[in-house]
């Protein structure tokens, strides 16, 4: 058989990468981050084109070759087979993904199954889709990449590929969530917000389970008399059902919603809030933890889908739905200064393991071992 790659020997490798055109969403900013670092530490050993289907202004794209390509997968996959690629990244797998006729290996990145995980949240075509597509598509990678071994375990079981096709690549944690001297947090004033507060920090989804989160707060902060707050920052927070739901629960002093934050801003909230809450119904990862365990925020989050496996012991972990267990675990940090300092001390040994380094060197062994280089 012949050696996979160009004349130069190096195995020409295509990412699907339209992710990367929003790279500060959550799918976006995880390409971008692991994409990043392999771009740091292949050393040469591969010949890279990033695909996606019309220019932006990510400074990735300056880094490598780039190749624009027809939104019709008919068309794409005819250009993608005059270019005959060693190996195609598909990130992410979907109906549209152009897989017909293409000769090299084949891999997938696929975060987490939400979709099949709380399917009251989804529309009949998007349930549709993940049902009866993408296991399909899935079985006809030669490998799958995902962030967590639960999702891994999920494909594994309810897809039906095999196990030893899975690669996991944990998340990396940015350094620029980190425990911040006191005289450098001044983003909570900024906003008109008084300590101590509880932070929790999401775009506005029936999926991160808003409406328990409201409850339990003021449930914890019925009887106080120390003005606690609750801030929710993230898009869509500031609207007419949240406002009505915090009017009925009478903590309408009680609650903020600063919207879109700024990353150094985030960082400074997380560093001065009394606890991060996070009772999300599913998640592949659930990075917004890991930042908080970072920064020294105590993490109140729930046992749904992966979250359990990433936090470890270094956060209080509740089922999602139970407001009386969410409240009890907001009095409980505010009220035992050991469960804090244990849940820090416990934060610092498990965050080693969030690197985008030692993520991009298993997709790096795995670009190695499907090239047979």
């Amino acid at each position: 058989m012949p050696a996979m790659g160009d004349k130069t020997g190096a195995p020409r490798i295509a990412v699907f990468t339209k992710p990367l055109d929003n790279w500060k969403s959550g799918s976006g900013h995880h390409l971008n981050e692991i994409l990043g670092a392999v771009l740091d530490r292949h050393a040469g050993r591969f010949d890279f084109t990033f695909i996606h289907y019309g220019r932006c202004d990510n400074p990735i794209y300056r880094r490598i070759r780039e190749l624009v390509v027809p939104r019709n997968p008919i068309l794409a996959a005819a250009t993608l087979r005059r270019e005959r690629f060693d190996i195609v990244h598909y990130s992410p797998l979907t109906i549209y993904s152009p897989i017909a006729g293409i000769s090299g290996r084949k891999l997938a990145t696929m975060h987490g199954a939400e979709q099949l995980w709380v399917p009251r949240f989804y529309g009949k075509l998007e349930l549709a889709h993940e049902i009866l597509v993408v296991p399909v598509l899935a079985r006809m990678m030669d490998a799958i990449v995902t962030v967590s071994e639960t999702s891994a375990k999920f494909f594994a079981e309810r897809y039906r590929i095999d196990p030893r096709k899975i690669v996991v690549c944990y998340n990396g944690l940015s350094p620029q969530y980190r425990i911040l001297d006191a005289a450098d947090i001044t983003a909570p004033a900024r906003f008109g917000i008084r300590i101590p507060f509880a932070f929790h920090i999401s775009k506005f989804s029936e999926r991160k389970n808003p409406w328990t989160l409201l409850e339990s707060f003021a449930r914890f902060s019925k009887d106080r008399t120390d003005g606690f707050l609750l801030v929710c920052a993230g898009g869509g927070w500031d609207n007419p059902a949240v406002r009505e739901r915090v009017a009925a629960l009478g903590m309408a002093d009680r609650f903020f919603a600063p919207g879109f934050l700024q990353e150094v801003d985030v960082v400074e909230f997380m560093n001065a809030a009394s606890f991060f809450v996070f009772p999300s119904l599913a998640e592949g990862f659930g990075m917004p933890n890991v930042e908080a365990m970072a920064c020294g925020c105590p993490v109140i989050t729930s046992n749904a889908c992966a979250i359990p496996e990433i936090v470890g012991d270094a956060a209080i972990v509740v089922d999602p739905l139970d407001a009386t267990a969410l409240a009890s675990a907001m009095e409980r940090i505010v009220s035992e200064p050991g469960l804090r300092e244990a849940l820090t001390r416990n934060a610092k040994v498990r965050l080693p393991l969030f690197s985008w380094e030692a993520a991009a060197d298993r997709l790096i062994a795995l670009y190695s071992k499907l090239a047979g280089a």
